[in-house]
């Protein structure tokens, strides 16, 4: 017997959130971590296929600019998820989880969405795209689970790396999703690498901040965003472990409109590529 699938006209009424929910109980993914995006796809009768858009651009024939950067793909006609082959396992869950969000999502009923890292993005400006991103992150982090679980362990960013790989996530997805959804008033600084142009192999890596994330209750208490002054930093201002992976403590001064400052305690993680930095507290200045 065919398996029940959410139907449109029903999804219509519903939040992302419900129809997220509704479609982990019903596909006997909820509460299964990681979150398993084949039994998803078997759920919507959707065949996943995995290979190289740049070799293979007979699949996006009729796009009359095909993108050399794809991601990811779905052909609702064809029912058919494809993914760049070479992805990591955590780019390649989520890409499936966002095309995922493109089927079930009422307004989404393209023949052919086309995903690349700009579309994939949290930062994409196209409603329709932020939408399949969210219910993507929604069915990673099984809705509410993710932030119950992480209130109830220590406020630290190692409870995001303890509970990252269990639910199959990058350290930066889980760091965002632990601080926007926190009752408590937190924020996260990322900072990206900047391409070096000298070739001195002793030079130090050199980062700016690339964006901010605030909980709710700290948005209402401090700032949504923070300019970085100097604009650039290198990795010793940002990130001293003794340890590969070691989470450090810190702090942060940001300076307010009226010239006085708010002093943050921080905790600071590196994974490699960025530098996560987590605003835990405000405290009185020395």
């Amino acid at each position: 017997m065919q398996k029940p699938r959410i139907k449109i006209d029903a999804a219509a009424s519903l939040t992302k959130e419900e129809i997220v929910e509704t479609l982990l109980v019903e596909s006997g993914t909820s509460r299964k971590l990681p979150t398993d995006e084949q039994k998803l796809l078997g759920f919507f009768g959707l065949k996943q296929l995995s290979f190289n858009f740049m070799k293979e651009l007979d699949f996006v024939e009729g796009d009359d600019q095909p993108r050399p950067n794809i991601r990811a793909a779905l052909s609702v006609a064809d029912k058919i998820v494809a993914v760049q082959s070479d992805l990591s396992e955590k780019r390649s869950r989520f890409s499936i989880l966002h095309e995922i969000g493109h089927f079930i999502l009422p307004e989404h009923q393209e023949k052919l969405f086309l995903d690349d890292d700009e579309t994939l993005s949290w930062w994409t400006r196209a409603r329709l795209e932020r939408e399949a991103n969210q219910v993507a992150a929604e069915l990673l982090f099984q809705g509410y689970r993710f932030t119950s679980e992480a209130i109830d362990r220590p406020f630290s960013l190692q409870t995001v790396l303890d509970l990252a790989p269990k639910y199959g996530a990058s350290y930066e997805a889980a760091s965002r999703r632990f601080v926007e959804r926190h009752v408590l008033p937190c924020a996260l600084l990322v900072y990206d690498r900047v391409t070096p142009t000298s070739e001195d192999d002793f030079e130090e890596d050199v980062y700016h901040l690339q964006y901010p994330i605030t909980s709710v209750p700290f948005r209402k208490l401090f700032f949504a965003g923070v300019k970085s002054n100097p604009n650039k930093f290198t990795a010793s201002e940002l990130y001293e472990p003794k340890h590969w992976g070691q989470v450090t403590e810190g702090e942060l001064v940001v300076a307010k409109d009226d010239n006085s400052k708010w002093h943050f305690d921080t905790e600071v993680f590196s994974n490699g590529y960025k530098i996560f930095q987590l605003v835990k507290r405000a405290k009185e200045p020395k």
